[in-house]
């Protein structure tokens, strides 16, 4: 049986962070236009929610406007995110508005969605941007709102008790981190978490 808009906010609405789940978080959930927009104040993305036709449509604004770039860099852009989409399973990059900004936006059918189907897809969503940012050697105007939320999207997996192999494997098969890269992030928090073990690095 399909779950509906209702069933989803009420995933959203639970508030329970022990979980280390992404969809567990305190949500402000707020309309704007036709979408639903969530905020969180330790997720540094405004993550938009549309319902529409059995699917729900879960993106991303990354702030990244094509339109003002000159030919050569915008081709280069292009090309890029074309990579991306075909390296990335369920996680798309493509464009939207006037400006031809660049989001990312992860597809869900309504029909079979899980709560755990819809915390991986948001889960993507937000890793998306990592990846996006390392590919168009964006770090410097990203660096510190992605890094927070991929340390934290690491820290909430140790807490929750996946192992080190799982939280490897996501990192690389999911994600599309190479090992080393995956390996230095683990590294970070594991050190992290043996020195703050009373409320992991946001304590």
């Amino acid at each position: 049986m399909a779950v509906t808009k209702e069933d989803v906010l009420g995933w959203l609405g639970g508030k329970d962070e022990s979980t280390g789940n992404l969809v567990d978080i305190p949500w402000q959930i707020k309309k704007y236009e036709n979408n639903l927009v969530l905020e969180n104040e330790k997720v540094p993305f405004s993550i938009f929610l549309v319902f529409e036709q059995g699917f729900v449509r879960i993106f991303l604004k990354t702030g990244v406007e094509t339109a003002v770039l000159e030919n050569q860099q915008r081709l280069a852009v292009y090309r890029v995110l074309l990579l991306l989409n075909r390296q990335l399973d369920l996680v798309k990059f493509m464009l939207e508005g006037m400006q031809e900004e660049v989001i990312t936006r992860v597809d869900l059918e309504l029909s079979s969605l899980t709560k755990d189907e819809l915390n991986e897809g948001m889960s993507m969503l937000l890793s998306s941007i990592y990846i996006m940012v390392k590919s168009l050697k964006m770090e410097e105007q990203f660096q510190a709102r992605i890094t927070e939320r991929m340390l934290m999207m690491v820290q909430d997996m140790i807490n929750s008790g996946k192992s080190k192999d799982e939280i490897l494997k996501y990192l690389v098969d999911k994600i599309g981190l190479s090992k080393s890269e995956s390996d230095n992030i683990i590294s970070q928090l594991t050190g992290e978490a043996k020195e703050n073990q009373s409320g992991g690095m946001y304590a």
